[in-house]
């Protein structure tokens, strides 16, 4: 008599353990090569950020827009719209595209500002063609884009707020996601000292329009303005140990 062939129980079981064995082991590789892609997003959008700001300050006469002066910020977000286009593209890291009331968190929420506007990178607020009486003082900022060293100038990142004030006095943040307690030097890198590409890295604009992987700890070793001090007391030629660190980031790297 003719007998059909098919599975047994046994055999079906262990198929469905080998299937299940396999996704355990992709699984977090898929994961990883999902956040490395959008890693590299991340970095083209930045390369895009490069290019529409070499064509502003190329039609200003190699200067920077204006910066906040009493309390107002002229800021990047609205000046350069014409060049980028819609809000929410360029202006996110790939990685932080919501909103705190669309469902963002801690290092990969977008920030929003009072018009509507939101994204997740923000410029330094040194990088402006500042007036006379701006903010933490004139001889700060750089207000030309055709400056020496401006492979160490950094420009635009990742970031917790529109823009920040980073100096080589500000402290490190004490979780991955603390945000500044008020508009201090001191507070200020808080903006940009955020783990969200994870390996104790973040992506960086320079001032000659080059983007490179920058590690946390090497923040304080930037030129972020005309008086950083590169060697100040959050670097190793300052004397600085991975035990001075707050605890979530003693084992990135030291600069």
């Amino acid at each position: 008599m003719y007998r059909q062939k098919g599975f047994t129980l046994i055999e079906l079981l262990v198929v469905i353990a080998v299937i299940a064995l396999l996704m355990a082991i992709l699984l977090p590789a898929f994961q990883r090569i999902r956040k490395q892609t959008k890693a590299v997003a991340c970095q083209s959008n930045l390369h895009q950020w490069g290019l529409i700001l070499d064509a502003y300050t190329n039609d200003n006469d190699d200067r920077f827009f204006r910066g906040m002066i009493d309390g107002w910020w002229n800021d990047w977000i609205e000046i350069l719209e014409p060049f980028y286009g819609k809000i929410g593209t360029l202006t996110c890291c790939p990685l932080a595209t919501k909103t705190r009331t669309k469902g963002g968190q801690g290092v990969f929420m977008a920030w929003e500002d009072p018009e509507g506007d939101y994204g997740s990178y923000g410029l330094s607020a040194w990088v402006c063609n500042a007036d006379p009486g701006a903010v933490f003082g004139d001889d700060h900022y750089w207000r030309r884009a055709d400056v020496q060293g401006a492979q160490n100038i950094p420009v635009f990142l990742d970031c917790l707020a529109i823009t920040g004030w980073p100096d080589h006095t500000s402290t490190p943040p004490q979780n991955e996601a603390q945000l500044p307690q008020g508009i201090t030097l001191a507070e200020q890198m808080k903006n940009f000292c955020i783990n969200r590409h994870s390996k104790g890295v973040t992506n960086c604009l320079f001032m000659d329009w080059s983007v490179r992987v920058v590690g946390l700890k090497e923040l304080w070793t930037l030129k972020w303005h005309r008086q950083f001090d590169t060697a100040g007391h959050w670097t190793k030629a300052g004397g600085i140990t991975p035990a001075d660190w707050p605890e979530w980031m003693r084992t990135f790297k030291d600069y």
